[in-house]
């Protein structure tokens, strides 16, 4: 099945971040280094046939557009989206919706956490959300490229397949009844639904949802940014995926 794309160039700057492309199965088209290449980083850009140039500083420096790169840069000329079939058939830990989370920054950190929790999959919609652009592929640190990330037409149809395919949608309210700890006790197959920055969780797509589960808070504090509120919630649903 073919993967949708990007047509954006990225471009990806930092030791670990171009290491977790390279490991990846993305298109790389050039990678540079400022003096001598770190040399895992080398043998990884060699198996996969990927040029790797040293430059002078202020070469880099203009390539990066004069944002922190730690002396190395690549660049992918596209990036490959999942289909949904592909995130709604895979198994282990949860699965991650995102309904028009539009902050570049709370993108690559929420697809930062993703990763390291073991997901499944993302889910974000094509309208009014942030897509994965050179901002996002920083602020994840590289791991959005380690991230099975489905970008759809419509979120509603998506999470109803979802449903089909057996996950079940726990939707992060902050009025909800039930904590999200609680709601994670004995839950096969999560997959949580995250609103954007200011709205929230749009009525149909919750209306979709078979959960509402909230983060409990101590007194005086209403809410949490939304990448860090996605990362405590999606540990409690995927800690299963640690044998815990």
């Amino acid at each position: 099945m073919a993967h949708r794309r990007t047509t954006e160039t990225l471009l990806v700057m930092g030791v670990n971040p171009v290491r977790e492309l390279l490991a990846s199965a993305h298109p790389v088209e050039r990678v540079w280094v400022r003096g001598a290449a770190d040399p895992r980083l080398a043998a990884a850009a060699a198996a996969r046939h990927v040029p790797v140039e040293s430059v002078a500083p202020d070469v880099l420096a203009r390539l990066a557009g004069g944002a922190a790169h730690q002396g190395v840069l690549a660049r992918v000329p596209e990036y490959r989206y999942a289909e949904l079939e592909e995130v709604s058939a895979a198994s282990g830990g949860a699965v991650l919706v995102l309904d028009e989370v539009q902050d570049p920054q709370n993108l690559g950190a929420i697809l930062r956490t993703a990763r390291a929790a073991g997901v499944a999959g993302v889910v974000i919609p094509k309208d009014r959300a942030a897509a994965v652009t050179t901002a996002v592929a920083s602020a994840s640190a590289g791991h959005v490229f380690g991230v099975r990330l489905a970008r759809v037409t419509n979120l509603v149809r998506a999470c109803r397949a979802l449903k089909e395919a057996g996950w079940w949608l726990v939707a992060l309210v902050a009025a909800a009844p039930r904590d999200v700890f609680e709601v994670a006790r004995g839950l096969e197959r999560p997959a949580l639904v995250v609103g954007s920055e200011g709205g929230g969780i749009r009525p149909l797509v919750r209306q979709q949802c078979d959960f509402e589960a909230a983060i409990p808070m101590a007194p005086g504090v209403e809410s949490l940014n939304v990448s860090v509120a996605a990362a405590i919630a999606l540990y409690a649903l995927a800690r299963r995926a640690f044998g815990a």
